[in-house]
Parts: structure tokens; C-alpha cells; sequence
């Protein structure tokens, strides 16, 4: 007999539609937002120099073509329509859902502007996505290049439209994201009760952006900048600061945190002085203000959780990026067949875990 669980996403994604979201920008945007000259049509900064459309092996061979993809709907790709589809065939309670193009929001170098885009990202997102179907949460964005008006949106995106917080870019920004220039927000953050996602995707800054090989940057670009951020808020003291703060890490798995775990406890037993925090790396992963985005049927998993415990690992489909919907639905049912994960882990990784994260 099926397990049953109940299985709530952490990390899906919005395909953002340029057209959809022009009428929600400032006037002076909407212009540029679709002007005929330029090369392509958006509003955002580009991620790095090495996402794009890529079907050429180093040989000079194309690639024999994939399994044929299968999305969830004929709407739209990633729009508010095909995420209530995905949801329904997937057999996904809810979803948190993350910016594709809006990844890059910490590389806008003008804070003016980047304020602006992400008011306008929010009421598009609360409109086409939050209002069409009220299992979907969209992760909102604030310009934390100007931290007043960072924490001004950050109100306005949780009590006015109802998101269920921001999303961090996890690189971009001239300072690392534990800096005490940021504390306003997780200040707001903890007294608004949000949660805040830091989500990886750009190699620029990692000492890979020589790299010409894809696949190579691929390896680094979403674990390595999780880590380097877990770092700065446990050791620059802003989990201890603000006890109801609550931070997630999406897309790098799990992996990584035994790494950290790993070189945190040598420190711990090693220095009797201060390392710069309070509690040990499981302590913070159970504490309830960590979640880390996984896929459930990674490998190593099971012994991640034996070493870190439970309570910080969620489920993430990644839909519609790299994952359609044959896909997502073989990892839900992976993870719920492996015999190395009890009943009661495969609870909490496919869906208490983010439930209680997000409070949704």
C-alpha cells in the first residue's frame, strides 16, 4: 500500500512574461520594457555570461535530442495557469514559487531603477499568479541595493499583497548578505513574521567566471553561493540577533552543508574563544529558521539528514526549468518509495518541513 504524504513544493519557478508584466512597471519603464530596438524584450539585468541556448558538444556534434518535454498544461509555460495544472497532476498540495528573470535583481547597479522593477514585479505576480489560485505563493522582490526602500516594499508585498515574503539574490550585491548595512530588513523580516529565500543561479564572483565550459560553472553556481551566505548570517551574528528570522536556501541541494558542518564542529572543538556564533550548525538547521530546498531523491540525502537532522530539508520540483512534469512526479515518487528515509522524515522533507517554514 502507497505511502501518503502530504507534498507542499519550497522551490517552483514563475516564467515571467515581459508583455504581462509592462502594464504594472513606472511609466518612464514601459517603453524600454518592449521598445523594438533593442534585442530582446525584458527588464531585467542578465544573469551571467553563460546561460544560454546551448545544443553544440565542445566537438562542434549536436547533442542528440531529450526525452520529449511534457509540461503541465498548454497554458503558457511557468504562468500562474500552468503552475494550478502542475499542481493538480503532480498531485502538489501548494507552491512556493521564485523568479526566473528576477534572479538577477542583485546586479541592477541603479537602486532608482531596481526599486521600481521590483514594486512593478511584485503587483504583476500578486495579480497572475497569488490571485489565480491561492495554493500558489509567489516570493516577492525588494532592491536591497536601498535598504529603506527595501524594507518599505518588503511591508507592502506582505500586508498588502499578501506574499509570503522576498526572495535574496544570492549574487550580485556589493556586500555579502550577513552585513550589517542589511539588518533593517531581517529586522522587518522577523517582525512582519515573513520569510525571506536566497536562491542560487549566477556564476559571476565565484572565481569560475573564466570558465568556458557550462557545465563546469553549473557545478559551483548554486551550491557555492548558499554556503558562502549560511556563512556570513551564522558567523556575522544575524540568526542570533533576530530569533524570528527565517531564511531558506533553494536550488544547490544538500550537499553542501556537510561541508560547513564539517569545518564549523573542527572549529568548535578546536577554539575554545568565540567563533563568531552561538549555537552549533544543527542547532541553527532545527531551530525552525532554516530551510534548505532539496529534491528528495538526491542520494546522499539519508545521510545528511543522519548528520544535520530533519527538520530543515524540503522539498523543491524546480518546475519548470529543468524539471516538466513526468519528471516531478518520478521524484515525488521516488522519495516516497525509498526505504532509507522513515515515514516520518519523507513527512517532513516532502511537505511539513516548508509548511511550517513558510506558515502558509
Amino acid at each position: 500500500m502507497a505511502e501518503i504524504v502530504m507534498v507542499f513544493d519550497c522551490d517552483g519557478h514563475i516564467i515571467e512574461s515581459i508583455p504581462e508584466m509592462v502594464p504594472f512597471l513606472d511609466p518612464v519603464d514601459r517603453e524600454i520594457a518592449l521598445h523594438p530596438s533593442r534585442n530582446r524584450q525584458g527588464v531585467f539585468a542578465g544573469l551571467d555570461a553563460i546561460h544560454y541556448p546551448r545544443n553544440v558538444r565542445k566537438s562542434g556534434e549536436v547533442e542528440a535530442p531529450r526525452r520529449l518535454r511534457v509540461d503541465a498544461s498548454d497554458h503558457r509555460k511557468g504562468s500562474g495557469e500552468d503552475w494550478v495544472e502542475f499542481l493538480n497532476k503532480a498531485g502538489v498540495t501548494e507552491a512556493v514559487l521564485f523568479p526566473s528573470e528576477g534572479l538577477s535583481v542583485g546586479f541592477f547597479q541603479q537602486a532608482d531603477y531596481a526599486v521600481r522593477v521590483c514594486r512593478a514585479f511584485n503587483d504583476y505576480v500578486s495579480e497572475r499568479y497569488r490571485k489565480v489560485d491561492k495554493r500558489l505563493y509567489p516570493m516577492g522582490l525588494i532592491a536591497m541595493q536601498d535598504v529603506k526602500e527595501a524594507v518599505n516594499e518588503l511591508r507592502r508585498l506582505v500586508l498588502d499583497l499578501k506574499l509570503p515574503g522576498a526572495m535574496l539574490p544570492s549574487r550580485g550585491l556589493p556586500l555579502h548578505l550577513g552585513h550589517d548595512y542589511y539588518w533593517p530588513v531581517y529586522k522587518e523580516a522577523a517582525n512582519l513574521g515573513c520569510a525571506l529565500g536566497i536562491h542560487g543561479g549566477s556564476s559571476l564572483g565565484l572565481g569560475a567566471d573564466s570558465f568556458t565550459d557550462p557545465w563546469a560553472a553549473r557545478v559551483l553556481r548554486h551550491p557555492m553561493p548558499l554556503a558562502l551566505e549560511f556563512v556570513s548570517f551564522i558567523y556575522h551574528g544575524v540568526f542570533d540577533r533576530y530569533k524570528d528570522l527565517r531564511i531558506g536556501f533553494f536550488e544547490g541541494g544538500c550537499a553542501w552543508l556537510l561541508l560547513l558542518k564539517d569545518r564549523m564542529d573542527r572549529d568548535d572543538n578546536v577554539y575554545t574563544t568565540s567563533t563568531g556564533h552561538s549555537r552549533s550548525l544543527n542547532d541553527y538547521l532545527a531551530s525552525g529558521q532554516v530551510l534548505v530546498g532539496c529534491e528528495g531523491n538526491e542520494w546522499i540525502l539519508p545521510y545528511v539528514i543522519k548528520q544535520c537532522g530533519a527538520e530543515a530539508f524540503s522539498y523543491a520540483s524546480d518546475y519548470p526549468h529543468e524539471v516538466d512534469l513526468v519528471a516531478a512526479k518520478q521524484m515525488i515518487h521516488e522519495t516516497i518509495g525509498r526505504p532509507d528515509l522513515s515515514h516520518d522524515e519523507k513527512g517532513k522533507v516532502l511537505g511539513l518541513n516548508a509548511k511550517r517554514f513558510f506558515r502558509v
